[in-house]
């Protein structure tokens, strides 16, 4: 893109007569079309645990994943980046420094004002929150060469989760990179990998006394009512990615219960 070319959401703030174009800003972070959709992560309460998810990401765990993440984006200073699911900005703060852009998706209005209050504090200039879904992004087509995220995909259905990887193809540029963290297991007996991470968490739990077993009682509850995490296994991460037209696809498990995905979009 030459430099004197607006950015993809300035063209899509132009054709909204209801955003005024503050270049170089992503679409509006609050618009009235995007409010009724955000359903995923409030029905969790995400809003109510910016601050649990603060300290999540703060992790030696996390951390490890953000770098491992940044390192298989080969992020360049030319890049426009998404960041898919950003919440408090583990990943967006990580890249801001080393790429022209960022735009930083979130579901959970709280998790969008909590990362730009952060963006201020830091005098942060170059990223921009919005608010919107992976299913729906409010960016235009083939507008960014990197597409980063973390541990936002177990919130959706397989349906949704290739929904969201169709859009991923559609707002990558020909050539850009795609690079997921994200739990990766099957919930059930059939799955190794899946009855070892549950296992790994029962007994967790367990040692935690009365209230280990009120957290567990309560997730088993959700998972039996389809409110729980739908986390997808490696194979299925595999064949997804070939199936939306990526290329280069690599997958691998972690030494718990997530791992990473990669893949170029052939365009």
């Amino acid at each position: 893109m030459r430099k004197d070319e607006p950015l993809p959401w300035q063209n899509i703030a132009a054709s909204d007569p209801a955003v005024s174009p503050a270049p170089p800003a992503c679409p509006p972070r609050t618009r009235t079309s995007d409010r009724h959709r955000l359903f995923w992560r409030r029905s969790k309460g995400w809003d109510a645990h910016v601050r649990d998810l603060e300290q999540l990401a703060d992790t030696p765990g996390f951390l490890r994943l953000r770098q491992e993440i940044i390192a298989l984006a080969r992020l360049n200073p030319d890049d426009r980046a998404l960041d898919i699911g950003a919440g408090t900005g583990l990943l967006t703060l990580a890249a801001a420094p080393q790429v022209r852009h960022v735009c930083a998706l979130d579901i959970s209005l709280a998790m969008c004002r909590h990362l730009e209050a952060t963006l201020v504090r830091d005098a942060i200039t170059n990223v921009d929150v919005v608010a919107g879904e992976a299913t729906d992004l409010p960016l235009a087509d083939g507008s960014v060469e990197v597409v980063l995220s973390n541990y936002c995909f177990h919130h959706l259905s397989d349906a949704d989760k290739r929904r969201a990887l169709n859009e991923v193809g559609r707002v990558l540029r020909p050539g850009g990179y795609l690079v997921i963290g994200d739990m990766m297991f099957r919930v059930g007996i059939a799955d190794a990998r899946g009855r070892a991470v549950i296992a790994h968490f029962a007994g967790k739990m367990l040692r935690r006394g009365p209230m280990g077993v009120v957290r567990l009682l309560k997730n088993g509850l959700r998972v039996l009512s389809g409110r729980g995490e739908h986390p997808a296994g490696v194979d299925w991460w595999r064949r997804a990615l070939e199936d939306a037209g990526f290329a280069e696809v690599a997958v691998r498990t972690l030494d718990h219960e997530g791992g990473i995905a990669f893949a170029r979009w052939n365009g």
